[in-house]
């Protein structure tokens, strides 16, 4: 059988018209199910959730330059060795990344759960303040160039 996804999925990975999608790390087979219709939300689906609202709405808050840094680093993020096979993530994917690794920095964690849209300060979260930061601290995988991300979060 052949499918064809109508929304210009990039990944078959997540749910789409109640169907749930895992690809492979190899790409050779993608797995679909039906979403279990009877099962209900545990309290780590809804922080998760809660979770992900906060990050998404701080991600609107985020300076245009981050963003564009953002988008340049995913770039050549997927193009690591580590990743080279693998189906190429978005950039909103790879700062998704970066805020859950920055979440459990042992000296400067962010907490997700305090996160809000208010303009956001340049040097609030000095583990991530910048993209050249956050791959600094670990957060983010090295890549050639990385010194160029200055852009400020705020």
């Amino acid at each position: 059988m052949k499918v064809k996804f109508k929304y210009g999925i990039k990944s078959y990975s997540g749910t789409l018209d109640e169907l749930v999608y895992a690809n492979f790390e190899d790409r050779s087979v993608v797995i679909g199910r039906m979403l279990p219709v009877d099962r209900e939300r545990t309290a780590q689906n809804e922080t998760v959730s809660t979770y992900a609202g906060k990050m998404a709405d701080f991600y609107q808050a985020i300076s245009d330059g981050f963003k564009e840094d953002l988008k340049a680093y995913t770039k050549k993020m997927y193009r690591l060795k580590p990743y080279a096979k693998k189906i190429a993530g978005s950039f909103y994917s790879v700062y998704t990344k970066m805020m859950w690794s920055a979440s459990k920095d042992p000296e400067q964690p962010v907490d997700i759960e305090s996160l809000t849209s208010s303009p956001i300060v340049s040097g609030t979260f000095p583990s991530i303040d910048t993209l050249k930061t956050a791959i600094e601290n670990g957060h983010l995988p090295l890549v050639d160039g990385y010194e160029e991300f200055t852009h400020s979060l705020g």
